[in-house]
């Protein structure tokens, strides 16, 4: 009796594969490396360090994603079923030279065989902004549709991270070169009458220079419904730049775990409203 190979539905749609990329950015990765090694998970498994994270399934695409990248950045490595720091992630975290930290940090940009095609292409030219890079990428690169915008995204956050993409988006994997001092304005000379010694009888005097003042601000911000009692204060300079804070962000969805309110949280808060609405009845 034969066996006919059955014939596959056409109205099945194929699932669309994309290009491996790094699905958040390189600061991510970094402190993804700092979290293992402050808890002491340097070679343990996946379902270890997801754990520590707050994961319940390590095939949450949001832990997957980190882990990932993580990889590609040549900051993580599998060995057996333990991911371990490279010896690029200890020199990132345990630097001899501090001011050569953000020389790692271009070479963790460079591992990504995507990121290293982009850098090839772009070098030393000025690099689209994300939606335009994101149909390069579709176009030339095989990302899919639905990940080419975040794929940018990643790109150039992790870019900026790493020195090699300054204000005028030029791509410069070997560092964007720093600028040049300011030179101070001349003084404007200070008139005096005839026979006063402008030094002083004490010599030359020297006009006070105010002293800087702090600009840090205070945050603290009292949560609300089901984290009522709870709050968070935080200290930072009043003027950051746009990479400081995406950093910031990064920090906070790696360090903070987001749970949705229990259904006893949300019935009770139901009744409550229900109960106001009574009541202006």
């Amino acid at each position: 009796m034969s066996h006919e190979e059955p014939v596959p539905s056409p109205n099945k749609a194929k699932r669309e594969r994309s290009t491996r990329y790094p699905g958040v950015p390189l600061a991510e990765s970094v402190e993804l490396c700092k979290f293992i090694e402050s808890r002491g998970l340097d070679g343990l498994t996946a379902g270890d360090i997801a754990m520590a994270l707050g994961y319940k399934n390590i095939k949450t695409n949001t832990f997957s994603a980190r882990l990932s990248a993580a990889r590609q950045f040549g900051l993580l490595v599998l060995k057996d079923e333990g991911y371990s720091l490279t010896t690029l992630a200890k020199s990132i975290l345990h630097p001899v030279d501090p001011d050569e930290v953000p020389r790692f940090y271009r070479q963790a940009l460079m591992e990504p065989p995507l990121y290293h095609d982009l850098a090839e292409q772009f070098v030393d030219k000025r690099v689209p902004e994300a939606n335009i890079l994101g149909n390069v990428l579709y176009h030339n690169y095989q990302i899919i549709s639905s990940a080419k915008q975040s794929a940018a995204e990643a790109f150039l956050d992790s870019a900026r991270f790493a020195g090699a993409l300054g204000d005028d988006h030029i791509l410069r994997p070997g560092g964007v070169p720093a600028p040049a001092p300011a030179v101070p304005p001349p003084t404007q000379a200070t008139a005096t009458a005839p026979g006063i010694n402008p030094a002083g009888p004490h010599g030359p005097q020297t006009p006070a220079v105010p002293s800087a003042r702090s600009t840090d601000i205070r945050i603290d911000l009292r949560l609300w419904d089901a984290d009522q009692g709870k709050a968070i204060r935080l200290r930072a300079p009043e003027v950051i730049t746009p990479a400081s804070f995406e950093r910031l962000l990064q920090t906070l969805r790696l360090h903070l775990r987001i749970e949705e309110p229990t259904a006893e949280f949300v019935e009770a808060t139901a009744e409550e409203i229900e109960t106001e609405v009574k009541t202006d009845d």
